[in-house]
């Protein structure tokens, strides 16, 4: 496996500039970008109680995958 991140491939070199623009504007510093970008979704929904306990869940996981970091 590689050690660049696929996330790389979104904001470094000159043509990702405004890609890294929006970030900073969004209060991203320059060390974030050393990190893995990783999104989560969430299928929550109070229509149905299937979905009803996702928010927890989704809620638990945001800041968590640092901890496994390799």
């Amino acid at each position: 496996m590689t050690d660049k991140l696929r996330s790389a491939h979104i904001t470094e070199g000159v043509a990702r500039a405004p890609n890294r623009s929006m970030f900073y504007a969004m209060g991203y510093k320059k060390a974030d970008f050393a990190h893995p970008m990783i999104g989560i979704a969430n299928a929550h929904s109070t229509i149905t109680p299937c979905n009803s306990g996702l928010q927890k869940l989704a809620d638990a996981t945001e800041g968590q995958p640092w901890r496994h970091q390799r």
